[in-house]
Protein backbone atom coordinates (compact mmCIF):
# COMPACT_ATOMS: atom_id res chain seq x y z
CA UNK A 1 0.00 0.00 0.00
CA UNK A 2 1.38 3.43 -0.84
CA UNK A 3 1.76 6.04 1.87
CA UNK A 4 -1.00 8.14 0.26
CA UNK A 5 -3.31 5.11 0.37
CA UNK A 6 -2.45 4.63 4.05
CA UNK A 7 -3.15 8.29 4.75
CA UNK A 8 -6.51 8.08 2.98
CA UNK A 9 -7.57 4.74 4.48
CA UNK A 10 -6.60 5.31 8.13
CA UNK A 11 -9.49 6.42 10.31
CA UNK A 12 -10.40 6.63 13.98
CA UNK A 13 -11.99 3.32 14.95
CA UNK A 14 -14.32 3.35 17.95
CA UNK A 15 -15.57 -0.25 17.84
CA UNK A 16 -13.25 -3.24 17.86
CA UNK A 17 -13.77 -6.99 17.70
CA UNK A 18 -12.47 -9.21 20.50
CA UNK A 19 -9.89 -10.74 18.13
CA UNK A 20 -6.42 -10.58 19.62
CA UNK A 21 -3.67 -8.65 17.87
CA UNK A 22 -1.02 -11.10 16.72
CA UNK A 23 2.28 -10.70 18.63
CA UNK A 24 4.26 -10.28 15.40
CA UNK A 25 1.99 -7.45 14.26
CA UNK A 26 2.22 -5.71 17.63
CA UNK A 27 6.01 -6.08 17.47
CA UNK A 28 6.05 -4.38 14.05
CA UNK A 29 3.88 -1.55 15.33
CA UNK A 30 6.17 -1.00 18.30
CA UNK A 31 9.26 -1.16 16.06
CA UNK A 32 7.80 1.57 13.85
CA UNK A 33 7.47 3.74 16.94
CA UNK A 34 10.98 2.91 18.17
CA UNK A 35 12.46 3.97 14.83
CA UNK A 36 10.57 7.27 14.76
CA UNK A 37 12.44 10.56 14.82
CA UNK A 38 12.47 12.73 17.92
CA UNK A 39 13.93 16.18 18.56
CA UNK A 40 17.75 15.95 18.61
CA UNK A 41 17.23 12.15 18.67
CA UNK A 42 16.73 12.39 22.44
CA UNK A 43 14.28 9.47 22.27
CA UNK A 44 12.31 10.49 25.38
CA UNK A 45 9.26 8.44 24.37
CA UNK A 46 8.32 5.19 26.04
CA UNK A 47 5.30 3.03 25.33
CA UNK A 48 3.39 1.07 27.96
CA UNK A 49 1.52 -1.86 26.37
CA UNK A 50 -1.84 -2.70 27.89
CA UNK A 51 -3.18 -6.10 26.84
CA UNK A 52 -3.72 -8.19 29.97
CA UNK A 53 -7.34 -8.48 31.12
CA UNK A 54 -6.45 -6.79 34.42
CA UNK A 55 -4.70 -3.81 32.81
CA UNK A 56 -7.43 -3.43 30.18
CA UNK A 57 -10.08 -3.44 32.91
CA UNK A 58 -8.13 -0.77 34.79
CA UNK A 59 -7.79 1.58 31.79
CA UNK A 60 -11.44 1.04 30.80
CA UNK A 61 -12.46 1.94 34.34
CA UNK A 62 -10.69 5.29 34.04
CA UNK A 63 -11.62 6.35 30.50
CA UNK A 64 -13.99 5.35 27.75
CA UNK A 65 -11.18 6.18 25.32
CA UNK A 66 -9.99 2.55 25.34
CA UNK A 67 -13.07 1.62 23.26
CA UNK A 68 -12.73 -2.06 24.15
CA UNK A 69 -9.67 -2.44 21.94
CA UNK A 70 -7.69 -5.60 22.71
CA UNK A 71 -4.47 -3.55 22.90
CA UNK A 72 -4.06 -0.03 24.23
CA UNK A 73 -0.70 1.70 24.00
CA UNK A 74 0.05 4.41 26.53
CA UNK A 75 2.45 6.72 24.69
CA UNK A 76 4.52 8.59 27.26
CA UNK A 77 7.52 10.86 27.42
CA UNK A 78 10.26 11.27 30.00
CA UNK A 79 9.95 14.99 30.62
CA UNK A 80 13.51 15.75 31.83
CA UNK A 81 14.96 14.01 28.75
CA UNK A 82 12.98 16.01 26.21
CA UNK A 83 14.59 18.64 24.04
CA UNK A 84 13.89 22.16 25.30
CA UNK A 85 14.45 25.44 23.50
CA UNK A 86 15.27 27.50 26.58
CA UNK A 87 17.81 29.57 24.66
CA UNK A 88 14.94 30.92 22.55
CA UNK A 89 12.92 31.94 25.62
CA UNK A 90 9.73 30.25 24.48
CA UNK A 91 9.47 27.41 27.06
CA UNK A 92 9.30 24.73 24.36
CA UNK A 93 9.45 21.11 25.45
CA UNK A 94 9.42 18.43 22.74
CA UNK A 95 7.63 15.73 24.77
CA UNK A 96 4.14 15.91 23.29
CA UNK A 97 5.53 16.52 19.81
CA UNK A 98 7.91 13.56 20.01
CA UNK A 99 5.14 11.33 21.36
CA UNK A 100 2.88 12.48 18.51
CA UNK A 101 5.48 11.57 15.90
CA UNK A 102 5.95 8.13 17.47
CA UNK A 103 2.17 7.61 17.69
CA UNK A 104 1.68 8.55 14.04
CA UNK A 105 4.34 6.06 12.93
CA UNK A 106 2.74 3.29 14.97
CA UNK A 107 -0.73 4.20 13.77
CA UNK A 108 0.29 4.09 10.12
CA UNK A 109 2.18 0.79 10.58
CA UNK A 110 -0.89 -0.72 12.23
CA UNK A 111 -3.05 0.43 9.32
CA UNK A 112 -0.61 -1.11 6.85
CA UNK A 113 -0.93 -4.41 8.75
CA UNK A 114 -4.74 -4.40 8.50
CA UNK A 115 -5.32 -3.19 12.06
CA UNK A 116 -7.60 -0.37 13.12
CA UNK A 117 -6.55 2.38 15.53
CA UNK A 118 -7.80 5.27 17.56
CA UNK A 119 -5.52 8.07 18.72
CA UNK A 120 -7.18 9.17 21.94
CA UNK A 121 -6.64 12.11 24.29
CA UNK A 122 -10.08 12.63 25.85
CA UNK A 123 -9.11 11.92 29.46
CA UNK A 124 -7.32 13.32 32.48
CA UNK A 125 -3.76 12.05 32.08
CA UNK A 126 -2.91 12.49 35.76
CA UNK A 127 -5.61 9.96 36.73
CA UNK A 128 -4.07 7.34 34.44
CA UNK A 129 -0.52 8.20 35.52
CA UNK A 130 -1.57 7.72 39.14
CA UNK A 131 -3.53 4.50 38.55
CA UNK A 132 -0.60 2.94 36.69
CA UNK A 133 1.92 4.34 39.20
CA UNK A 134 4.03 6.36 36.78
CA UNK A 135 7.16 7.95 38.20
CA UNK A 136 6.97 11.77 38.39
CA UNK A 137 9.15 12.26 35.29
CA UNK A 138 6.93 10.16 33.01
CA UNK A 139 4.01 11.97 31.34
CA UNK A 140 1.18 10.39 29.35
CA UNK A 141 0.73 12.06 25.96
CA UNK A 142 -2.01 9.88 24.46
CA UNK A 143 -3.49 6.44 24.09
CA UNK A 144 -3.37 4.44 20.88
CA UNK A 145 -6.09 1.81 20.73
CA UNK A 146 -5.26 -1.06 18.36
CA UNK A 147 -7.29 -4.01 17.14
CA UNK A 148 -9.55 -5.23 14.38
CA UNK A 149 -12.46 -3.00 13.44
CA UNK A 150 -15.92 -4.29 14.21
CA UNK A 151 -17.40 -4.76 10.70
CA UNK A 152 -20.78 -3.31 11.71
CA UNK A 153 -19.83 -0.41 13.99
CA UNK A 154 -16.10 0.13 13.59
CA UNK A 155 -15.98 2.06 10.33
CA UNK A 156 -14.99 5.65 9.77
CA UNK A 157 -17.23 8.45 10.97
CA UNK A 158 -19.15 10.47 8.38
CA UNK A 159 -16.66 13.30 9.01
CA UNK A 160 -13.66 11.19 7.94
CA UNK A 161 -13.60 12.15 4.24
CA UNK A 162 -14.30 15.84 4.88
CA UNK A 163 -11.13 17.84 4.25
CA UNK A 164 -10.22 21.45 3.62
CA UNK A 165 -9.38 22.37 0.06
CA UNK A 166 -5.67 22.62 -0.72
CA UNK A 167 -6.07 26.41 -0.99
CA UNK A 168 -7.39 26.54 2.58
CA UNK A 169 -4.75 24.14 3.86
CA UNK A 170 -1.54 25.49 2.30
CA UNK A 171 -0.35 28.85 1.05
CA UNK A 172 2.94 30.34 0.00
CA UNK A 173 4.42 33.19 2.01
Amino acid sequence: MSFMDLAKNRYSCRAFTAQAVEPEKLAQVLEAGRLSPTAVNAQPVTVKVIKSPEALEKIRGITRMAYNAPVVLMVCYDEPNCYTAEKYNDNFNSGVMDASIVTTSMMMQATDLGLATLWARGFNASYIESAFEFPDNLKLACLLDIGYADPENGGPSPRHPVRKSMEEFASEV
